[in-house]
């Protein structure tokens, strides 16, 4: 269903899916059972089934797996987020007494009242995950992380800190692994930004894309 929200005819909600107070670009679909909440999405981006997503920007062509949690990000172009992975989770503060939610105001009988819970936001320090960047199932981003243009999140990871671009980062919590690139490549990416490319001049320079990167082959893209 849709709710303050303006859905163009060539865009798909699936059985039960939610769109609300959000915007959504042409081409794009909401998957079965998904809410999606003050979020605004690009032009070919698919959410897919059973993810709660809030207060997010997609930008285009990207996607999400099944059973995903997004809170608060602003995500790149071309970004490739697969099934099960939880974006800005909220937090408890393991400093306190207890780290039970009733501190919160969360809990209005028994134990804590609205009226005293201290604040937590569970919306707050937002995450920025780059363009062309693929996150692998199961990964968990933590709150206020930037992750750079076209790095790799290896599966069942927890990202704890900052990614550098290009970087392929893996475990719990995630480290650098190796460079998807070597220097010289990775700076000529970041330098052209392909991903804000129209996809008339994707489609002329799509070979490019097929094959193994070298530093000589930027010497060929097409105008």
């Amino acid at each position: 269903m849709g709710n303050n929200s303006n859905i163009p005819e060539s865009s798909h909600l699936y059985f039960r899916a939610e769109l609300s107070n959000s915007s959504i670009g042409e081409n794009s679909c909401v998957g079965d059972m998904s809410r999606v909440r003050f979020c605004q999405l690009g032009d070919d981006v698919r959410i897919d089934r059973n993810n709660f997503v809030i207060r997010t920007n997609f930008g285009s062509h990207s996607y999400t797996g099944p059973f995903c949690m997004v809170f608060n990000a602003d995500i790149g172009k071309y970004t490739s987020i697969s099934y099960g992975v939880t974006i800005g989770p909220p937090e408890h503060d393991y400093k306190l007494m207890t780290t039970h939610h009733f501190v919160y105001g969360v809990e209005n009988t028994g134990a804590g009242k609205a009226t005293q819970g201290i604040r937590n936001d569970k919306l707050d320090k937002p995450c920025k995950i780059g363009n062309d960047v693929w996150i692998g199932c199961n990964v968990t981003v933590l709150r206020g992380v930037t992750i750079g243009d076209g790095a790799v999140i290896g599966a069942n990871s927890v990202v704890t800190k900052d990614v550098p671009p290009y970087a392929i980062v893996a475990g719990c919590p995630a480290k650098l692994i190796k460079w998807r690139f070597e220097e010289k490549i990775r700076l000529k990416l970041e330098e052209i930004k392909w991903w804000n490319w129209t996809e008339e001049k994707i489609n002329r320079n799509f070979s490019i894309f097929t094959k193994p990167l070298t530093i000589e082959m930027f010497s060929n893209i097409k105008d």
